[in-house]
């Protein structure tokens, strides 16, 4: 009588429906967690020597000091980075309309350098103003900062463009320019011309009332850009930032090449602080995170905006901060360049 044949022992897996369920979640957490929000977060970024940052004739600064440049650093938000941030105190969750407004990322860092960039040639004037060093300046046109929905040159104009002519009438100055646009009848065409990336273009588009003064123009928001020439050779190397804010810490680093002045006294001096023509110091974003990277960096000293206009100046912000976080770091008031130098001037042997 045979045997009957035994088959070999087959395991079965089954994967359960609350497997599913709970690797599907776990799947779209982790999606959750790492798709970018509406947010941005801000944090103290760094506070960097500028000796490595503009040059004179080729050459930089060789004191033992360090006159500093301090950033904020920004980064895409999403689930993940707003948990870690809860548990940072100098990290804030900002909403990406706050930062940029009605403008896309294209936009704005278009408008971000421009921003450095005047900042560069505010300082240049500032610094060699105070040194008594000629120079020439030149206006280049009017840079586009915006395009009003309303206006029919929406979709032609982008922020950055550069305007330099209307119905083939070179401008002079933006004053010019809008004084040409007022003589003009609401919903007579215009045609501009206009560089985009060192390409002339020209666009088309009609006069209308402003809806916020009930003037005349086109819908769109500028100012002047500018450039100047001098015979010592400026030069900037700020590729990896943007804005205005080191125009009063250009200027001081600038000042000093130029006159062989040593401000830094064998100090490590950090600030911040946007400058115009005049010499006057402007407020800036994110100062209470500024003077933290601005310690963290080995600065002793931190040059604030002493602005109005605010519930808080950018200097008492800096000092709420410091106060916040503990910080040795001294806060210098400033208004005017000149009050920066006349403080750095002081003999600190006294």
């Amino acid at each position: 009588m045979k045997k009957r044949r035994q088959n070999p022992q087959v395991t079965q897996h089954y994967v359960t429906k609350k497997q599913i369920v709970t690797t599907v979640l776990a799947f779209l957490l982790v999606l959750l967690m790492l798709v970018p929000l509406p947010y941005y977060i801000e944090s103290p970024g760094s506070a960097e020597s500028l000796r490595d940052v503009i040059t004179v004739d080729g050459q930089t600064d060789d004191y033992s000091g360090n006159l500093m440049m301090t950033t904020v650093s920004m980064r895409r938000a999403n689930l993940l980075f707003i948990l870690i941030s809860q548990f940072k105190k100098n990290d804030e969750v900002i909403a990406r309309e706050k930062i940029l407004g009605t403008q896309n990322s294209k936009e704005y860092q278009a408008l971000q350098e421009y921003n450095m960039q005047n900042s560069q040639h505010e300082a240049m004037e500032v610094a060699l103003e105070l040194a008594g060093i000629p120079y020439d300046k030149k206006y280049e046109g009017i840079f586009v900062m915006s395009v009003e929905p309303y206006s029919s040159f929406m979709n032609q104009l982008s922020v950055g463009d550069l305007v330099t002519q209307l119905d083939g009438q070179t401008m002079g100055n933006s004053v010019e320019f809008i004084d040409n646009i007022q003589k003009k009848a609401i919903d007579e065409e215009v045609t501009i011309t206009y560089y985009r990336h060192d390409v002339e273009k020209l666009a088309s588009g009609y006069i209308v009332q402003l809806p916020d003064n009930h003037k005349k123009g086109i819908g769109i928001s500028f100012v002047d850009k500018t450039s100047l020439s001098t015979k010592p050779d400026i030069k900037f190397h700020t590729e990896k930032v943007s804005g205005p804010s080191a125009g009063l810490m250009f200027s001081l680093e600038l000042y000093s090449l130029l006159t062989g002045t040593d401000l830094t006294q064998e100090r490590n001096i950090a600030g911040t602080g946007t400058i115009n023509n005049k010499g006057q110091v402007g407020r800036i974003g994110g100062i209470d995170k500024k003077v933290v990277a601005a310690e963290q960096s080995g600065a002793t000293i931190f040059l604030a905006p002493n602005d109005t206009g605010e519930s808080l100046s950018n200097y008492e912000e800096a000092k709420e901060s410091v106060k916040r976080n503990n910080l040795s770091i001294e806060v210098v008031p400033i208004t005017n360049i000149t009050d920066a130098i006349d403080y750095l001037k002081k003999d600190t042997t006294k």
